[in-house]
C-alpha cells in the first residue's frame, strides 16, 4: 500500500515548533494510520508542517522495525532555500534517510507545488489529508486525488 500526505503549512495549524504537543499528536495519528493501512511505501512532499511530521512518522516506524519506506517528492531543488537553519538541517537529514528523492521540476515556477502534488497522488493508492476545509493548495491536491479516483482519508486538524 502506497500512501501520500497533503496538509497545511505550520502557520495555518500549530506553528513552526514541531515539538508542540499537537504536532506530536498528529505524528502519532499518522503512525497509527500507516500501520492500520499496512503502508509499505509513504510519499512526503517535504514542505514544512504536515509533510515533515508525516516523514518523521514514517522514519520512526521504520526504526521500530515496520516494513515501510519513505519516498520524498520535491517540487524543485530550492524548496528549503528560505527556511530557517533548524528546518533546513531536519529537511536534509530526512532526505538522507529516504529510499528515493524525486525532484519534479528543475527550478521554482508557478504551479510547481501542484505538479509535485499530482506526482504524489499519481504514485499513491491513498491520500491522507489534514485539511481544515478552507481553500488552499491542500484543497487543490484533494480535488486532484478525487478526480483521479484515489481514496482520500481525512484527518481533522
Amino acid at each position: 500500500m502506497i500512501i501520500c500526505v497533503t496538509g497545511h503549512r505550520p502557520d495555518k495549524l500549530y506553528g513552526y515548533d514541531l515539538t508542540d504537543s499537537r504536532w506530536q499528536n498528529l505524528k502519532n495519528i499518522f503512525k497509527e494510520k500507516l500501520i492500520e493501512m499496512k503502508c509499505t511505501n509513504a510519499i512526503s512532499g517535504m514542505a514544512l508542517g504536515v509533510d515533515t511530521i508525516f516523514a518523521l512518522a514514517v522514519l520512526e516506524l521504520k526504526k521500530e522495525g515496520h516494513p515501510i519506506q519513505l519516498h520524498c517528492a520535491l517540487p524543485c531543488p530550492e524548496q528549503c532555500k528560505k527556511w530557517n537553519h533548524v528546518d533546513i538541517v531536519r529537511y536534509r537529514e530526512i532526505l538522507m534517510e529516504a529510499k528515493t528523492v524525486k525532484v519534479v521540476s528543475d527550478h521554482y515556477e508557478a504551479g510547481v507545488m501542484q505538479k509535485r502534488n499530482e506526482y504524489m497522488v499519481d504514485h499513491s493508492d491513498i491520500v491522507l489529508a489534514v485539511w481544515n476545509g478552507k481553500k488552499s493548495g491542500t484543497e487543490n491536491c484533494i480535488k486532484y486525488a478525487e478526480k483521479m479516483g484515489k481514496k482520500v482519508e481525512y484527518i481533522e486538524p
